[in-house]
């Protein structure tokens, strides 16, 4: 790869590794979120409410591992906006060393006509005074400019960030956030800012028409932009055209699946194929018996993250689709160097020597116990320099 950029060489990485293709080395994805506070010299509520020191937490953790991409560049938690307005879901505990979010229930079962019926109107009516308190308190207009402040603060700060990785440290984007490539299913907002993993449980059971018909309008006001805006061009700092998780899918059976998540997810897949874009996917928990459905989808164009399955069981299940993960979290936290830096080499050889492999942890590292330094500059220091 010579007369490349390092910022071009990862990004043909990862462009080679979705498309399936054999590459000189397997590129490497941080999958660590508030674990990287935890290794710095900040307290959570120190990092999480200022952006300067989140900025060295970002840039001392990269200059430490030097990983190819990152899914969180200190910016997954906007505590200080939500906070501006009432919206404290958030519990920042310093002692504990831990980071919890409410499961939040905004909105009733029957509402889902009203949903249907205008999205946008719905949200702002209902949802937002809901989940927001100070928007019908006294003092509401002072509160809405100080929230404003507090947006622009961390839009400079997501811009400042994402160029700083851009240009200083030749790291791609991972999101594309500004290329208007991260997607959210709508199975996904509702499961995990409306309804709640309770109340979603009942109502694909009780309510699946109408919730149905409101996942079509929320498609149609929030996805399918951005599914019509992979006709145009990728912004040229970006790994991947588009990317989005599967979270909500957990408490779906393959046949509640196939129903009710996989058309809208098909939508979107058929779009990228047709535009030959890329798209990376996190995967939580376990992912296995919805392969069939992915099965069907043409090699190159999808990466799959995934959390709890067996990634080698995974590999023969999707010959057609890249996989990244696989290096255990209890390992990074509770054994010695070497056992690590043996099972990073089996991942390399098993599953990236043919391509179609990136590597990275199958947790989102959040916990002081997920990983231990010295495992993680091993581990990382190693998959960097390995040749296959």
């Amino acid at each position: 790869m010579s007369g490349q950029s390092l910022l071009q060489e990862r990004i043909q990485l990862f462009n080679d590794a979705v498309r399936m293709k054999k590459t000189h080395r397997i590129p490497q994805v941080s999958n660590f979120w508030t674990w990287k506070i935890l290794d710095s010299e900040y307290k959570l509520s120190e990092a999480l409410f200022d952006y300067n020191k989140m900025e060295k937490v970002m840039c001392d953790f990269h200059e430490r591992y030097q990983f190819d991409g990152y899914l969180d560049l200190g910016t997954r938690n906007p505590v200080k906006v939500t906070s501006a307005l009432g919206g404290n879901q958030y519990l920042v505990d310093d002692e504990k060393e831990v980071l919890n979010i409410h499961d939040q229930v905004f909105m009733e079962a029957e509402e889902y006509p009203e949903l249907a019926q205008n999205p946008v109107k719905f949200l702002w009516t209902k949802i937002l005074p809901r989940k927001y308190k100070k928007m019908t308190e006294a003092g509401a207009l002072e509160s809405f400019k100080n929230t404003t402040n507090e947006m622009l603060a961390f839009a400079e700060y997501n811009t400042k960030i994402t160029k700083k990785f851009t240009d200083e440290y030749q790291v791609p984007e991972m999101l594309n956030i500004y290329g208007g490539g991260v997607i959210l299913h709508p199975f996904e907002m509702l499961f995990n800012f409306l309804r709640g993993i309770k109340g979603l449980s009942i109502d694909i059971r009780k309510s699946k028409e109408t919730l149905m018909e409101a996942m079509d309008a929320m498609y149609e006001m929030f996805v399918k932009p951005s599914v019509l805006a992979l006709e145009g061009k990728t912004p040229e700092t970006a790994a991947f055209d588009m990317y989005s998780a599967l979270l909500a899918h957990s408490i779906l059976s393959t046949k509640q699946f196939g129903e009710i998540y996989w058309p809208i997810l098909k939508k979107v897949i058929d779009k990228l194929v047709e535009t030959n874009k890329t798209m990376y996917i996190f995967s939580e928990s376990t992912m296995m018996r919805f392969c069939e459905f992915f099965q069907e989808v043409p090699k190159g164009h999808l990466v799959i993250h995934t959390e709890l399955d067996d990634i080698f069981e995974l590999r023969k299940k999707l010959p057609n689709v890249c996989l990244a993960g696989g290096m255990p979290a209890d390992l990074l936290g509770k054994a010695d160097v070497k056992t690590c830096v043996d099972y990073a080499k089996k991942l390399l050889d098993e599953l990236g020597r043919d391509g179609g492999f990136i590597f990275s942890q199958n947790k989102m590292m959040s916990f002081r116990y997920d990983c231990k330094r010295e495992n993680l500059l091993a581990v990382s220091d190693f998959v960097r320099n390995y040749r296959l």
